[in-house]
């Protein structure tokens, strides 16, 4: 009995090619005869045509963040950034919709370079598919950032209008913290109040001595060439190749005397600077003795040590991982349940004092909820500030002070407290119960997280420079923040339609 064949039939030929077209394989296997082995690899042909499908979406699969973000058009309220085009001038711009995305969705992949995100409308193909295969310059991209800086805040309140039509109907263990997030500035560009009379001295002799030096030139030039001949001049009867060689050496000296012309007047600028940078630090001074009540607040002077930045005067010097740098500090109230940020600001004090009834204000305005329960830090131990909270029916749970690391708790208090503690003994007395334990220790798997990835994944730093654009910058961070939490939670968006085709 014969056994039926199992040999598959010649399959015929889709495309005839004609041999002087085809790749040379065998040309291509010797050329890389350096990478014989005798264990076999798979074939490897970057020159191979390939049909890939006919829509972007389609090899990005429909769980890829690129696509949840394209979906997103439908789900989130873009009228703040449309309302403020009002006018047709010139060529059409770009979709608002299509830019804010693009500004999101790359925030949400930790990039906020301008020239990057060009760079990757033109390379990557999740970027291209959420352009609709545009491709806007790093300016325009830059340009639409800072002009919609205030749209970003309404945007972030948004995602929580998302959240809550998504489930989130109560707050249950509300955390705040506080971070230092460094400005686009460096630390060596500041100056403090003690040292800038002596650089404006210093720089006055500096810009003297420059023109002095020209002034002198300038009058042996007049004297050697006369007046108003630079004396780089080459008529036609000059001949002689020594004397044009001695010309163009003149010609040099006048180029450095204009050289330190310039000098003296980059010294102008850095002077006015310092100057303008000492009336803004005297004028706070004066600011603050006003609102204390001092006597004679006209003549109240900062101190020796305050400073000021002269690429982003807005920022300051805070201490920053064992160090100090440029920085601001941000402030975001995160719910523990889902991890999202609830209440955001950006400030420049170095610390955290008198924030957390602000942020619980914010909170109450955002989404209309109150938390049962806050825990924060020691910084944020203020004894108005937390009365204002619990009375508004929110228990505070706040550090009295920091426990050195591997320090053994004390025992949990037993019995009534007394009636004579101080506030933050009592404060101090509530944390040390179990139930005092247990709501703080919430806190550094709910805020630090939050903070840790937005700081890793979404704004290492700031781009923009000043306050006001810093806060919009960061209001932009959390809402993609909220967003990608809702991504990965796998929230149901019920506002979000069907999916496009």
């Amino acid at each position: 009995m014969s056994t039926p064949s199992t040999k598959k039939p010649e399959q015929a030929a889709l495309l005839e090619v004609a041999a002087s077209e085809k790749p040379g394989r065998e040309e291509q296997a010797k050329g890389s005869a350096r990478y014989a082995s005798p264990r076999p690899f798979r074939e490897w042909t970057p020159e191979q045509g390939q049909l890939l499908p006919q829509y972007a979406r389609e090899v990005l699969g429909e769980g890829h963040l690129a696509c949840f973000f394209v979906d997103l058009r439908k789900a989130l309220d873009f009228s703040p950034i449309l309302e403020a085009y009002t006018q047709e001038r010139g060529q059409p711009p770009y979709h608002p919709v299509m830019m804010t995305l693009l500004l999101m969705y790359a925030y949400a992949r930790g990039i906020t370079s301008s020239r990057e995100i060009e760079r990757r409308c033109e390379t990557d193909i999740a970027f291209r598919y959420l352009t609709g295969g545009e491709r806007p310059d790093h300016d325009t991209v830059c340009a639409f950032r800072v002009r919609h800086l205030e749209a970003f805040r309404a945007l972030f309140v948004d995602t929580l209008r998302l959240a809550r039509e998504a489930g989130l109907k109560k707050l249950g263990h509300l955390s705040v913290d506080g971070t230092k997030v460094k400005a686009n500035a460096s630390k060596h560009k500041a100056m403090s109040y003690g040292r800038m009379e002596e650089a404006m001295k210093k720089l006055d002799e500096q810009i003297g001595k420059l023109l002095e030096e020209a002034a002198a030139r300038d009058a042996e030039e007049d004297r050697r060439f006369g007046k108003g001949q630079r004396g780089d001049e080459l008529p036609e009867a000059l001949r002689d190749a020594k004397k044009r060689a001695e010309r163009l050496r003149e010609a040099a000296r006048q180029l450095e005397a204009d050289k330190k012309l310039a000098l003296a007047v980059d010294k102008t600028r850095r002077r006015q600077k310092i100057r303008q940078a000492k009336e803004e630090l005297e004028k706070e001074a004066r600011q603050k003795a006003e609102a204390k009540g001092e006597d004679k607040p006209e003549e109240a002077k900062p101190s020796e040590k305050a400073q000021r930045n002269f690429t982003d005067p807005d920022s300051r010097i805070m201490p920053r991982a064992g160090s100090f740098q440029q920085s601001y500090n941000a402030q975001v109230a995160v719910d523990a349940d889902t991890q999202l940020i609830v209440a955001q600001q950006v400030g420049q004090s170095g610390n955290d004092a008198r924030q957390l009834e602000p942020m619980v204000e914010q909170v109450r305005g955002n989404t209309g909820l109150l938390p049962v329960e806050l825990s924060a830090d020691s910084g944020y131990l203020c004894q108005e500030d937390i009365e204002k909270v619990e009375a508004q029916g929110v228990e505070c749970f706040v550090a009295t002070g920091r426990s050195k690391h591997g320090q053994e708790a004390p025992a949990a208090p037993r019995g009534r407290p007394p009636k004579d503690l101080s506030f933050k003994q009592r404060m101090k007395r509530k944390l040390l119960t179990k139930r005092g334990r247990k709501a703080y220790a919430r806190r550094k798997v709910t805020a630090e997280p939050v903070i840790g990835q937005v700081k890793n994944g979404t704004l290492p730093r700031f781009s923009l420079r000043g306050l006001a654009k810093v806060r919009g910058e960061f209001s932009l961070a959390c809402a993609v923040h909220n967003l990608k939490k809702l991504y990965r939670q796998g929230w149901e968006l019920p506002a979000l339609v069907a999916q496009p085709a």
